[in-house]
């Protein structure tokens, strides 16, 4: 029999590697630095094109319509399937189909096997906390920083006894004999674009933050509002092309721009009351079947202003102003 592959990162790309080489009687080890799987996942609220939870995703893109839920997968109980979290690769040796790899896992304060989600701890200290109700592992997680004198009530008292605050971060080596790179990606933040005033008004935000504030399992319980004061937003402006097809950073369409943008435009004026909503675009692309998010939009009433911002400017009642070029279609 052969060693396993060892899949690095269990954002989407990493559990959709691990549940289909499992699937295929492959033996995986999936390792994650974070506390859940997900990856930025978790902060998406809903996946275009069909609108689903973020953990339901195609499990074969040439078969259009069949569907995998990491969630409902039993993936903690895949037996193809070694989950490591709060872990990271220390050293890799070796040659392809003979690698070696050490491994550092940290301290699982929770066992996930034992954790029933009753909420006991999370009532009696601040250190404990459920990252979402769809995490996986299933288990709230602790924060040692956090740490109160209702921490060790907790562990005391918790009726599956899941909760030992004495565990200590281990090492492992592991024989390995391909590994897969799934280590996600991160979204840009326009700080060094000075025409959009980003990271200097906190009411100028990435769709990716923009997406954490209507997610229902978030801060604001899905409301929009505004993170300058917590205050119900009712305009929107969405600016597309920022950074992007622009010599000066990326000369390239990043692709799946539009549809997220249009995905939100969506959400705020079909799913929230007295929200209105225009989009700055140079080019709407919305290839395939994504082309319904750009006419139930214009359906809803998304203003579509077709041209570029060349400054956004904040006002002394909080609300902002932008200059902008619009082009002739």
């Amino acid at each position: 029999m052969s060693n396993p592959v060892l899949i690095i990162g269990a954002g989407v790309a990493g559990l959709t590697a691990a549940v289909e080489l499992a699937d295929s009687g492959i033996k995986t080890i999936l390792i994650e630095r974070q506390e859940t799987v997900g990856g930025n996942a978790l902060d998406l609220y809903k996946a275009f094109p069909t609108d689903d939870c973020f953990y339901c995703f195609e499990g074969n893109r040439w078969r259009p319509g069949i569907r995998k839920c990491f969630y409902r997968s039993a993936l903690t109980d895949q037996p193809n399937i070694t989950l490591r979290m709060n872990s990271e690769v220390d050293e890799i040796s070796g040659t392809p189909g003979k690698f070696t790899v050490k491994l550092n896992v940290g301290p699982e304060y929770v066992n996930p096997k034992k954790c029933t989600m009753c909420g006991l701890c999370i009532e009696k200290s601040k250190a404990f906390r459920l990252i979402s109700p769809q995490c996986q592992p299933q288990a709230v997680v602790y924060n040692p920083e956090r740490e109160d004198d209702g921490a060790r009530q907790a562990e005391e008292d918790c009726p599956t006894k899941a909760i030992n605050l004495d565990a200590q971060p281990t090492e492992e080596t592991v024989q390995i004999s391909d590994i897969i790179i799934a280590t996600g990606y991160h979204e840009m933040q326009p700080v060094n674009v000075d025409e959009y005033s980003y990271g200097k008004h906190p009411n100028i935000i990435t769709q990716l933050e923009l997406a954490k504030i209507i997610d229902p399992n978030g801060e604001s319980s899905g409301a929009l509002v505004k993170p300058s004061d917590g205050k119900p937003a009712k305009q929107v402006m969405m600016v597309q092309c920022v950074g992007s097809r622009d010599e000066n950073y990326y000369p390239f369409c990043s692709k799946i721009c539009c549809i997220f943008a249009l995905k939100h435009a969506n959400i705020l004026t079909q799913e929230r009351e007295d929200v209105r909503v225009s989009v700055v675009y140079m080019d709407i692309r919305t290839y395939d079947r994504y082309e319904r998010y750009y006419r139930d939009a214009r359906n809803s009433g998304v203003e579509f202003i077709r041209g570029r911002v060349s400054l956004i400017q904040s006002n002394e009642d909080d609300t902002l102003d932008n200059r902008r070029s619009s082009f002739r279609e």
